[in-house]
């Protein structure tokens, strides 16, 4: 009987270190995931021709893969995260794959695989905001999970606002900074692209995060309320000096599906929503008076109902041929990252569009159509079904949950619809894909949750995080 009980203690401890060892790699997946939304957006380098996309795919690659080592550690050690199947997952899987064929089969496979330079979203990129997608539903996909990942988002989102309005009272930290800074103001307008490598990019990252930290203060109680509103007020501020169209328009579109969402809680969140709407007019209306002349700010934002002229007409030329080049390849189109070797430049055309400054088109400026002169067009109606189904999830677990969770899923909801809005006249980019791609993960992740364990499991997992 000794001997038994000896071998019965010895399998516990052995079972009791294989768990531990598995936990440690669990916790190594979701360290890599909270790392990821705070230092991609914030990390920049003074050294080398590109101080902002490359460091930041650097980075995106390092802790995706430190995800994916501590998912197989974790799989192996216990056997969990068991699979789950999210409802974006089977497009996922055909957008992959016809990444993969439109890689091998591209008209410069060196670009398709590792991407261009500045940009950096070759098929190792598409591979890792795929890992990411699965490391956020199998890691934080539950209503804890993304809150923890948004609030760490948040922190960074105070910093990079903070720095951005810096920036007008403060000379360049850094050559990159320097060209970025001039490259994007003009006479009577000066834009701000704190550490997202343009204003473009900056608005689009406050675009996703505005709604996610309004959604954080309105749940919030106490001092975290008023630190998390006051967050989201630094970063309307940050998004009027950025003067990016697009953002203003998405954050709008955003600020109005959370004010709806949100606007079936308690009468105390709806007196709080319609103060931050006010505080996003006043703050456009104050702050870019103070990036240039009013006359010429003005003169940029009403340029975008001239199709004829400007970045409209830029943007019809771009569209347009970028059509054509999809009907010479529908299917598997012409590879990532190739756009600007196939693209049809005529010197001529140019010139009238955009002026004698030497251009390079190497995106499609439509998120889109990028997707499919990349990859084809069913790789794009794949990429597509992904975000449809992203935002059908976010509906249905804005519908199951209640209380602070119904809240947060607003936030969710208005911030992913935000982000496709603006990138629909942009597109994506190594400094927010990253981020995007795995809050969309944890998000998905978090409705199959409460689809399996049904309205109650939701709100259960609401009381017990609280």
């Amino acid at each position: 009987m000794s001997g038994y009980g000896s071998l019965t203690r010895s399998i516990t401890n052995q079972l009791r270190r294989v768990a531990d060892g598995g936990e440690t790699f669990a916790r190594v997946s979701r360290a890599a995931g909270i790392i990821l939304v705070v230092a991609v957006p914030i990390v920049v380098t003074p050294w080398g021709p590109d101080g902002y996309n490359q460091v930041k795919a650097l980075t995106t690659e390092i802790l995706a893969s430190l995800a994916m080592i501590g998912w197989i550690g974790a799989r192996l050690a216990t056997g969990r995260p068991s699979w789950r199947f999210t409802a974006p997952e089977l497009p996922l899987w055909a957008f992959l794959l016809a990444v993969l064929l439109s890689s091998v089969t591209s008209v410069n496979p060196r670009l398709s695989f590792l991407g261009g330079a500045g940009r950096y979203e070759g098929l190792f990129a598409h591979c890792g905001y795929v890992a990411l997608f699965l490391v956020g539903v199998h890691f934080f996909g539950s209503y804890a999970g993304l809150r923890a990942l948004v609030r760490a988002a948040g922190g960074a989102a105070v910093i990079t606002s903070a720095y951005g309005v810096l920036q007008l009272f403060i000379p360049p930290l850094f050559a990159g900074e320097t060209f970025i800074r001039e490259w994007y103001s003009a006479p009577g307008i000066v834009r701000v692209p704190s550490t997202l490598s343009s204003p473009v990019m900056f608005g689009g990252y406050l675009s996703l995060m505005i709604p996610l930290l309004l959604a954080t203060g309105v749940s919030a109680r106490g001092t975290a309320r008023r630190f998390w509103l006051a967050a989201a007020c630094l970063a309307l501020l940050a998004l009027a000096m950025t003067i990016a169209r697009a953002a203003w328009a998405a954050t709008f579109i955003g600020l109005v599906i959370l004010a709806i969402a949100a606007g079936r809680s308690t009468w105390r969140h709806r007196i709080i929503v319609a103060a931050l709407a006010v505080i996003v007019m006043a703050s456009v209306g104050l702050l870019v008076t103070g990036v240039g002349r009013p006359a010429a700010i003005w003169s940029h934002v009403t340029a975008s109902a001239d199709i004829r002229s400007g970045s409209p007409a830029q943007r019809v030329y771009i569209w347009s041929r970028t059509l054509g080049l999809i009907g010479i390849r529908p299917w598997l189109g012409w590879g990532l990252e190739t756009l600007g070797v196939v693209f049809p430049y005529d010197r001529a055309s140019l010139v009238r569009v955009f002026g004698p400054r030497p251009t390079i088109i190497d995106r499609a400026h439509n998120d889109l159509l990028q997707v499919a002169v990349s990859i084809g067009i069913p790789g794009a109606l794949a990429y597509a079904a992904v975000w449809g189904l992203v935002v059908w999830s976010a509906v249905r677990t804005w519908r199951r949950a209640a209380g602070s969770a119904r809240i947060l899923a607003a936030g969710w909801l208005a911030a992913i619809t935000a982000y496709l809005v603006q990138v629909q006249f942009s597109f994506s980019v190594v400094a927010l894909a990253p981020i995007v791609w795995l809050l969309a993960g944890a998000a998905a992740g978090w409705e199959a949750e409460s689809r399996g364990r049904g309205n109650g499991g939701t709100r259960e997992r609401e009381t017990a995080c609280q």
